[in-house]
C-alpha cells in the first residue's frame, strides 16, 4: 500500500530516495483536509484571480480549468489548480454562506438535511438565541416565531395529560401573565385576562360538550340561531351544566334556567324552559325581572297533561315576573306562606296562563299590579288563598271560553276576584265547576269586572260582593 486508506496520503517508501518530496505531498493534503474550509459550493468558474491556497467545492456544471471536476475540492496551489476527491461523510465549512455542508458519496449538501431521522430526538432541551432550563425545554429568544406549513396546512398541537391538567397559550408581560386561552382544568375552551397576573376573569367560555358560547364577565350576549329549549330536571340535573339536554344534562333549578335565558338574545326566536316532572321545593320566588332580550315571551312548560306532576311548592312567593312577558303552562302553584303569592306580576309585565292548577295560595294565586294576565288553558284550583285574583294599579286580567274547576270548596275570604285602583277584569263563556266560599267579587276606585250580563252569581264563592268608589260589576 503507497497511500493511507482514508485521506489517499503518499507512505514514504523504504529507502526511498528525496523523501521531503513525499513527506510534503502529505502536509500538502493535511493542510486542506483538516478543519475543511471552502470559499464557496455554488460557483461553476474559477475566479479570475485566484489566492494562494484559495479552496472551493466545484459545482456541478463547472467549466473552464474545473471542466469535469464536479463536486471535487479544488485547491489553488503554485498557480495551479489541484483537485481532491471527497469521501462520503466529509464535512466543509462553507464561509460564503457560513454553512455546514456534508458530502453524501455523491454530492454536497446542508448538514441538516443528511442527518438521519433520529439525530435530533430526545434532546435535554433546545435554546435559540437564549438558554433553556429544565422547565422551558424549548426556549425561543427572537422578534418573531415563523411555524410554516410544508405543502398545506400547518396544525400545532397543544396535548394535555388529563381533563383536570392545563393546555393553554399563556401571554405575559415581564413575566406577570395578564391573558390566557386554552382548557384550563376542564375541556372547555376559555379566554381569561387579569391585570395583576394574581385575579383571573373568564370573558369567553365554550362548552367542550355543546359548543356553545357564553361571556361569564358580561358585556356580549349569546343570539340565539333557532328556537333553543333549556330543560330543568331536580332530581337528575345541576346548575354547572348547559341545561340544554333533558335529564342529566339539565340544570337543578328552575332559577338557573331563567337567569340563563335572561341572559341571551333571542333574535326573535322562541325560548322554551321544559321542567321535568318533580316535585320542586322553593324558599323563595322565582324571578323573572326584565323582558326577553331579542323579543319574545319565555315558555315556561312543565306536563299540560298531568300539571300536578309537576309541583312547584314554596315556602315563600313562588313566581316573580316584573317587566317580562312569560307564558306558563302545565305546572302546579302553591305556597305555604299566608302573606305570599303564588304569581305575583308587576311593572307592565304580560303573563299568560294555561293548565294551570292552583294549591294553597297565601295572599292570592293571582296578583297583578301594573300589569297584564290572560288565561287560554284550563285551570284547577285545590287550595284556599285569601284572593284567587288581587288586581291593582291599572293590572288587567282576561278568562274567555275556558274551565275552571274548584276542588275541595276552596275559601276565599276576601274575594275570589279584587279589583282597586283602576284595574279590570273580564270573564266572557267561560265554565266554572265545583264550589267555593267567601265573596266572589270586591271591586273599588274606578275598577271594573266584567262577565258579559253572567249576573250577581256567575264567579265562584258563597256570597254576592261588593262594590265602591266607582267600582262596577257587569
Amino acid at each position: 500500500m503507497t497511500n493511507t486508506p482514508i485521506l489517499s496520503m503518499p507512505y514514504i517508501a523504504p529507502s526511498q530516495a528525496q523523501k521531503h518530496v513525499t513527506h510534503n505531498e502529505a502536509l500538502r493534503l493535511l493542510d486542506v483536509l483538516v478543519q475543511l474550509v471552502a470559499d464557496s459550493r455554488s460557483d461553476t468558474t474559477p475566479p479570475p484571480a485566484p489566492s494562494e491556497g484559495q479552496c472551493f467545492i466545484v459545482a456541478p456544471g463547472a467549466t473552464g480549468d474545473w471542466a469535469g471536476q464536479d463536486e471535487q475540492i479544488a485547491l489553488h496551489e503554485n498557480g495551479v489548480w489541484i483537485f481532491i476527491a471527497p469521501q462520503s461523510g466529509w464535512i466543509a465549512m462553507i464561509t460564503d454562506t457560513m454553512e455546514l455542508a456534508v458530502f453524501d458519496g455523491a454530492a454536497w449538501g446542508p448538514v441538516k438535511a443528511n442527518l438521519t431521522s433520529d439525530a435530533l430526538n430526545n434532546l435535554v432541551h433546545i435554546g435559540v438565541n437564549t438558554s433553556a432550563d429544565a422547565t422551558n425545554k424549548l426556549a425561543v429568544s427572537a422578534d418573531a416565531t415563523l411555524l410554516n406549513h410544508a405543502g398545506g396546512g400547518h396544525q400545532l398541537k397543544v396535548n394535555k395529560n388529563t381533563p383536570g391538567d392545563t393546555a393553554s397559550l399563556l401571554f405575559q408581560s415581564a413575566w406577570t401573565g395578564h391573558a390566557e386561552m386554552g382548557l384550563s382544568g376542564n375541556t372547555d375552551f376559555t379566554v381569561k385576562v387579569s391585570a395583576d397576573g394574581g385575579t383571573w376573569f373568564t370573558a369567553m367560555e365554550t362548552d367542550g360538550a355543546t359548543g356553545r358560547v357564553s361571556f361569564p364577565s358580561g358585556g356580549v350576549r349569546l343570539m340565539l340561531a333557532a328556537p333553543t329549549t333549556w330543560y330543568v330536571d331536580p332530581g337528575n340535573g345541576n346548575d354547572s351544566n348547559s341545561g340544554l339536554f333533558s335529564g342529566t344534562g339539565a340544570f337543578a333549578t328552575l332559577q338557573r334556567a331563567v337567569d340563563e335565558v335572561l341572559s341571551i338574545d333571542a333574535g326573535g326566536h322562541a325560548v322554551t324552559i321544559q321542567l321535568a316532572d318533580d316535585t320542586y321545593n322553593l324558599t323563595s320566588p322565582v324571578v323573572i325581572d326584565q323582558p326577553l332580550v331579542g323579543g319574545g315571551e319565555i315558555m315556561i312548560t312543565g306536563n299540560t297533561a298531568s300539571p300536578s306532576l309537576v309541583a312547584l311548592n314554596s315556602s315563600a312567593g313562588v313566581f316573580d315576573v316584573i317587566g317580562a312577558v312569560v307564558s306558563l303552562s302545565g305546572v302546579e302553584l302553591s305556597t305555604s306562606a299566608p302573606a305570599e303569592v303564588c304569581i305575583n306580576g308587576a311593572e307592565n309585565a304580560q303573563i299568560t296562563l294555561s293548565e294551570i292548577e292552583f294549591g294553597t295560595g297565601g295572599s292570592a294565586h293571582i296578583s297583578l299590579q301594573n300589569a297584564e294576565c290572560e288565561v287560554v288553558g284550563d285551570v284547577e284550583i285545590t287550595g284556599d288563598a285569601d284572593r284567587h285574583i288581587a288586581l291593582d294599579h291599572k293590572a288587567v286580567f282576561r278568562m274567555e271560553g275556558q274551565t275552571l274547576s274548584l276542588t275541595g270548596a276552596p275559601d276565599f275570604p276576601t274575594a275570589f276576584i279584587e279589583a282597586n285602583n283602576g284595574s279590570a277584569a273580564s270573564f266572557d263563556g267561560n265554565s266554572f265547576s265545583g264550589t267555593a266560599s267567601g265573596p266572589r267579587y270586591d271591586i273599588s276606585v274606578l275598577s271594573s269586572v266584567n262577565t258579559y250580563g253572567a249576573g250577581v252569581s256567575h264567579l265562584p264563592g258563597g256570597s254576592a260582593g261588593s262594590t265602591s268608589d266607582g267600582g262596577i260589576y257587569a
